[in-house]
């Protein structure tokens, strides 16, 4: 709540002034939210609102405890301000201070000398002076259902959304910006070659009349997914291309990175359980099976396709995670 109300000094002179903490908290709180010019159906000096509202804005700390005024005790500083002898203004103590009507929710509440209170022209300075011009941040509280708006606080509204908004688009513009891949970059590369074995395959197949040339961008962003996203490694990737791309039945279907990905999991364990039913007196070591080479895959151990089969789970279930969030963008 912005902006601000002028408040009399002879309120220390006024019946309220002697009232408990909570008669005074009400006026102030009555005071601010009251409409300052009409708007939709309030006029000036007005407020929409009701005891529950009145209660919540007038609660107070003790310590880490909340405390707020009971509804009786609400209702009896309502009726105060409603007396003609009830203290009334601060600088005319016979003034009646508010009336109240009810309303569909809650009260129409409408302090009565609100012009009076707010348009005089007699701005008072302090002679003495205390030398302090700093002040604390106003305290957050409830506000009624009537927020009294004024037109630079509705100006000020309206460009914190539309910062907002711009600041949102910018955001899900970044990041839904593709990435541009130069051809010296190593997943680009990776997709020329894929291109390379793809189309030999099939001129083997006589199928090469069906290939065309690919979008590499595509092509290299799926290929950052493989190694980045699914954390596959570039060796074994290399050896899953080129088994895929020979193998009599996934040659037939893997024309894309984004048909390997799709795959993937399957052909790596199958390509596992044919190593291992390899003669087992093939020279063992590391599997080393680079993308440019020409060399055949070597047998695995037991423990080599155990690891290779929970790699592909843990594919399986990235991919559905991936293919459920890609639902909700």
């Amino acid at each position: 709540m912005d902006g601000w109300i002028k408040l009399h000094r002879k309120i220390i002179e006024s019946t309220i002034w002697d009232k408990p903490p909570l008669y005074l908290k009400v006026w102030m709180y009555l005071l601010i939210s009251a409409q300052h010019a009409q708007y939709k159906g309030l006029k000036r000096g007005q407020i929409s609102t009701s005891i529950p509202d009145i209660i919540e804005a007038c609660k107070w700390h003790v310590g880490a405890r909340v405390e707020r005024p009971t509804k009786d005790q609400v209702y009896q500083v309502l009726s105060f301000l409603r007396k003609p002898d009830g203290g009334g203004h601060e600088s005319d103590t016979e003034a009646t201070m508010i009336a109240t009507t009810k309303a569909t929710h809650g009260m129409l509440i409408e302090v009565l000398n609100y012009s009076v209170y707010q348009d005089s022209g007699e701005d008072e300075s302090n002679d003495e002076g205390n030398g302090e011009t700093d002040t604390k941040p106003a305290r957050e509280q409830r506000q009624p259902n009537n927020i009294n708006k004024n037109v630079k606080n509705d100006k000020n509204v309206k460009n914190d959304k539309n910062e907002q908004e711009k600041e949102l688009k910018k955001s899900s513009s970044q990041k839904n910006a593709k990435r541009v891949y130069s051809e010296d970059d190593r997943v680009y590369k990776l997709a020329k070659r894929f291109h390379e074995l793809a189309y030999e395959n099939a001129l083997q197949l006589g199928t090469s009349h069906l290939i065309k040339e690919p979008n590499f961008q595509n092509w290299a962003d799926t290929f950052r997914l493989i190694l980045e996203r699914d954390k596959i490694p570039e060796v074994e990737l290399g050896e899953v291309i080129k088994y895929g791309l020979n193998e009599k039945f996934y040659r037939t279907i893997i024309f894309s990175p984004t048909n390997l990905r799709e795959h993937y999991p399957k052909i790596l364990t199958h390509m596992r359980a044919q190593q291992t039913k390899r003669n087992s007196s093939t020279p063992s070591g590391k599997p080393k099976l680079e993308i440019t080479t020409n060399a055949g895959a070597e047998s695995v151990s037991s423990e080599e396709y155990e690891l290779a089969m929970q790699r592909a789970r843990e594919m399986k279930a990235a991919r559905e995670r991936e293919q459920k969030e890609a639902k909700y963008r």
